[in-house]
């Protein structure tokens, strides 16, 4: 099936808009600071926006039905996907499908903040996790644990600690006893580091892959709508020059090339724009290769 094309331009990587903290005074946050363990925000992106594959797109509507006629499933003795496993590499739109989904679903974003929830007193990392799923019981949310695998560790991992492994053990006691309403959506670019026993409290799995010749055309059309393109600007040799690259490092091509044309004053985008964003681009992904591989940059 074909990949679906987006609109509205500047979307990809929109935020969203950050409730106020006056309206849900009630955030949890961690006993040792008092800093709070979640962010709302209200999701301006949506299903329309995501570049994904057929079979993809089809699963993230299937969760969105679900969702919106839980009470119709229940009334049958079914549950709706709620527990939703994200993972492949990074850029590929793992977290602007939650967003999406908040979108879609018409509820708020909760986005944990592991750098709060992990704390290095003895147990207080389970207890922040408490407090978030108890809070998420108490309304609809889309819940975003992205970087999961910062929790989700394998058990039999002898570089981890024991209290990793009892993060572990009570993160699925808490995913087994939950009942209440929200989507609760874990997001890993490492999901060979998670412990196989998570794999099972998963409603739904998707995996997301780099985009292939027709995704990476419709993501160049979709991020250069905001200017115009001159003449010579070759979108086919754009697709073929751009092959393992994520839709992250896509939308940062588009976006410097826009940019160069906008400060110089141009109107148009041009090949020249282009091939510069993309020299640009490989030089940070050159970087980014070496430093993963111990490299000094």
């Amino acid at each position: 099936m074909p990949a679906r094309r987006a609109a509205a331009p500047r979307q990809y990587r929109l935020a969203g808009v950050r409730i106020p903290d006056r309206e849900f005074a009630n955030v949890p946050t961690d006993s040792e600071k008092g800093f709070p363990l979640l962010r709302l925000t209200r999701e301006t992106c949506t299903l329309g926006d995501l570049v994904v594959d057929g079979a993809t797109m089809g699963r993230i509507e299937n969760l969105v039905s679900e969702n919106r006629q839980s009470r119709r499933l229940r009334s049958y003795g079914l549950a709706p996907k709620q527990r939703v496993l994200l993972c492949g590499p990074p850029g590929t739109g793992k977290t602007m499908t939650a967003r999406a989904l908040s979108n879609a679903l018409g509820v708020p974003m909760a986005h944990v903040l592991f750098d709060t929830v992990v704390s290095s007193f003895l147990g207080q990392t389970s207890a922040n996790i408490r407090k978030i799923f108890e809070f998420l019981e108490g309304g609809m949310y889309v819940a975003l644990f992205d970087e999961f695998d910062i929790v989700g560790k394998r058990r039999d991992d002898e570089q981890e600690h024991g209290e990793i492994k009892r993060v572990v053990n009570n993160f699925m006691q808490m995913v087994d006893a939950y009942e209440g309403e929200s989507v609760m959506i874990a997001a890993t670019n490492h999901e060979r580091l998670l412990d196989g026993a998570l794999w099972r409290r998963f409603d739904e799995i998707i995996v997301y892959g780099l985009p292939d010749e027709r995704a990476r055309d419709l993501l160049f059309t979709k991020y250069l709508a905001v200017l115009r393109k001159s003449g010579g600007v070759d979108i086919a040799s754009l697709v073929g020059s751009t092959e393992g690259y994520s839709a992250a490092d896509i939308a940062q091509v588009c976006e410097n090339a826009l940019r160069m044309a906008v400060l110089r004053g141009n109107p148009r985008v041009g090949q020249a724009d282009l091939s510069w964003a993309l020299g640009e681009q490989e030089r940070r992904r050159s970087i980014m290769r070496g430093a993963a591989d111990g490299k000094q940059p």
